[in-house]
């Protein structure tokens, strides 16, 4: 019994000291609940890239996953397989681990896009012109 009395003293004390702890690490600049911060080793990439009108990537996929912001002008993208997406400044468009896809400019118009992309790069064929000259779902 005095084991087990002992073994519950360790206990509640780590599990105090942890919390003491947990509560120290939040930032003061967030509430309502619990915000963990991710690990640094994620491995995120940050990249901001113009595109001239009909400019556009190959194919391609992201271990983990992309986000595409469009800063300025008009960007199209397109998951393999599905409609070509317009988005316009100040949109944004996620492609998640391993979907293929390419993005760039409108046919006529350029635009500048923010990444951010997390793990490696797997590159594929290049995307034609009759998939790239596909008008966007509107």
């Amino acid at each position: 019994m005095r084991k087990f009395y002992m073994l519950c003293v360790v206990l509640g004390t780590f599990a105090g000291l942890w919390m003491l702890h947990a509560q120290e690490k939040q930032n003061p600049n967030f509430t309502g609940g619990n915000v963990t911060k991710l690990d640094e080793g994620t491995k995120a990439t940050i990249a901001h890239f113009r595109f001239d009108p009909g400019s556009r990537t190959k194919w391609h996929s992201h271990e983990g996953g992309q986000i595409i912001l469009v800063e300025e002008g008009v960007a199209h993208t397109q998951v393999k397989g599905g409609p070509v997406i317009e988005l316009k400044a100040g949109e944004t468009i996620y492609a998640g681990p391993g979907v293929v896809h390419w993005h760039g400019a409108a046919p006529d118009k350029g635009g500048v896009q923010y990444n951010v992309t997390r793990g490696g790069i797997t590159w594929g064929e290049e995307v034609t012109d009759k998939e790239f000259r596909t008008a966007p779902k509107k």
